[in-house]
C-alpha cells in the first residue's frame, strides 16, 4: 500500500502487519510464502484477538498511538472492488492523518 500511496499524500508512515490467531499456527508457512508483509503470532496469553474482538480476516487499523481506529473485513468487503478498496485505504489515511 506503501508504494501506491507515494506521490498521492505525505509520508503518513503507514506500516502494514499480520497477526495470525492463538491456536492457528499450522497454516503460518503458507501464509507466508512470497509475501513481504510481516506475520505477527498470537498467543493464548497475549489473546490479541480476543482482547481486540477480531474475527477471520479483520483489517485492524490503528492510529498514530496504536489504539484501534476502524475495523475493515476482508471477506465482507473485497479489495478487487474499487469501492471496498477506496474505503480500506481511505480508512488507513485517515487513522494515520490523526
Amino acid at each position: 500500500m506503501q508504494g501506491e500511496l507515494d506521490g498521492e499524500v505525505p509520508d503518513l508512515g503507514i506500516h502494514l502487519l499480520g497477526v495470525n490467531g492463538a491456536g492457528h499456527e499450522s497454516g503460518v508457512p503458507a501464509m507466508i510464502e512470497g509475501r513481504v508483509i510481516p506475520l505477527l503470532q498470537d498467543t493464548v496469553e497475549d489473546d490479541v484477538w480476543g482482547s481486540w474482538a477480531v474475527v477471520y480476516r479483520d483489517v485492524v487499523v490503528l492510529d498514530r498511538d496504536n489504539a484501534p481506529a476502524g475495523v475493515f473485513n476482508l471477506t465482507e468487503n473485497d479489495l478487487s472492488n474499487m469501492a471496498d478498496y477506496t474505503a480500506l485505504k481511505t480508512m488507513l489515511i485517515d487513522a494515520a492523518a490523526r
